[in-house]
């Protein structure tokens, strides 16, 4: 039986086949509806607050922070639209986000600015795909109420000085309502410091981590004006209405109590995959990797081989049971060239051509050998 070779953890990472049956087990015991008050859903409740708190400790966080989602992109655009609603008095609210943010992001910025619900502001990025974050912190002024900065490109995995941006951009303007689409850092990174770090909310994606696909969680920092996005129920505070996912938020929660702790381990691994990775493209000709020399994922290399269609290569892997991506599995199926790449100052060509892989921490040296062999395969028939 040939070996399936998964290398595509940004678009999603996969779930243990023993998870399934751990859920299966907790939601047995906890399978009323969290709001009510009987014993079904006081158990239910209980394991709502239990994932609600391991989230929370993953990016040292207090649970009241917490808000769960349908995912990251519902988490992103209920910070948008939330702060967009806020200021209906007076000028527009001003949102600076960058070019290389998520589509979840960039492309609700622009729908708000294009709705005449606020005035939009787009930061270029540098070559190596970081944000030019002379350029951003000049934009920011005493009228800005927002500032969407992505954590770790999904596309790239290019990392963006996140820690050092929010302080200068809270000395600019201590209003100013910081944001981060931090979905790619979970798992990757110690992340305990976010909760700390000065930022006003982040956004997280479950099935990243190895959770059930359909959950994700926005932190809110304590104190902090939002606006519902969905409402109609007084659920997660009164910040969103609707029953909560409970089959995907304890699967998101038991994820996040099990990689607690295990994220340097886990990131060790995964960037002696693609350093391995890196090797074996910097032997081919032509072959160019895109964010190069700057910090990036520990699990992340985006490359193009010159005068080689990424379809090709994508093709040719999927023949072997080998999974990667073209960049953004929320618009690969679109044909259309990596906004991100154009960002960068590469061509519609690179950008429409690129090719991801993104490991797990389950991948191992042999499917490094077997990728190259293939890779090698469609350049020599080239």
């Amino acid at each position: 039986m040939m070996k399936h070779i998964y290398v595509d953890a940004n678009g999603t990472y996969p779930v243990a086949p023993k998870h399934y049956d751990d859920i299966a087990a907790r939601l047995k015991l906890a399978d009323g509806n969290p709001s009510s008050i009987h014993a079904p859903g006081r158990n239910a409740k209980i394991a709502l607050e239990d994932a609600r708190t391991a989230v929370a400790k993953l990016i040292g966080a207090n649970a009241q922070e917490i808000i769960f989602t349908s995912g990251a992109t519902e988490a992103n655009n209920m910070v948008l639209s939330g702060i967009a609603s806020t200021h209906k008095n007076g000028p527009l609210p001003k949102i600076i986000v960058t070019a290389a943010e998520h589509s979840a992001v960039i492309e609700t910025a622009k729908a708000l600015a294009q709705r005449g619900l606020c005035d939009l502001a787009i930061a270029p990025v540098l070559p190596n795909g970081a944000v030019d974050t002379e350029k951003l912190l000049s934009m920011v002024t005493s009228d800005t109420a927002l500032v969407a900065l992505i954590a770790a490109n999904n596309e790239t995995g290019v990392l963006n000085p996140l820690m050092e941006l929010i302080g200068q951009i809270k000395k600019r303007n201590p209003l100013t309502h910081v944001h981060t689409d931090a979905v790619q850092l979970l798992g990757k990174t110690d992340l305990t410091w976010l909760g700390q770090s000065g930022v006003n909310s982040a956004a997280f994606s479950g099935h990243k981590l190895g959770a059930f696909k359909g959950t994700g969680a926005l932190f809110l920092k304590r104190g902090t004006r939002l606006h519902p996005f969905v409402t109609g129920g007084g659920q997660e505070r009164g910040r969103r209405a609707g029953t909560e996912n409970m089959p995907g938020i304890v699967s998101f929660g038991l994820r996040c109590a099990e990689t607690l702790g295990q994220e340097v381990a886990f990131a060790t691994r995964m960037r002696q995959l693609r350093d391995l990775w890196l090797q074996v493209l910097s032997k081919i000709p032509g072959a160019v990797v895109h964010g190069s020399g700057a910090d990036s994922l520990p699990n992340t290399v985006n490359f193009h081989i010159e005068g080689i269609a990424g379809d090709d290569i994508l093709l040719n892997f999927d023949l072997a049971n080998i999974y990667a991506s073209s960049g953004s599995a929320c618009s690969s199926s679109v044909a259309r060239p990596s906004h991100v790449l154009l960002a960068m100052g590469y061509s519609e060509w690179i950008a429409l051509n690129s090719v991801r892989i993104s490991f797990t921490a389950e991948n191992d040296a042999d499917d490094i050998a077997l990728m190259a062999h293939v890779l090698q395969q469609v350049i020599e028939r080239k």
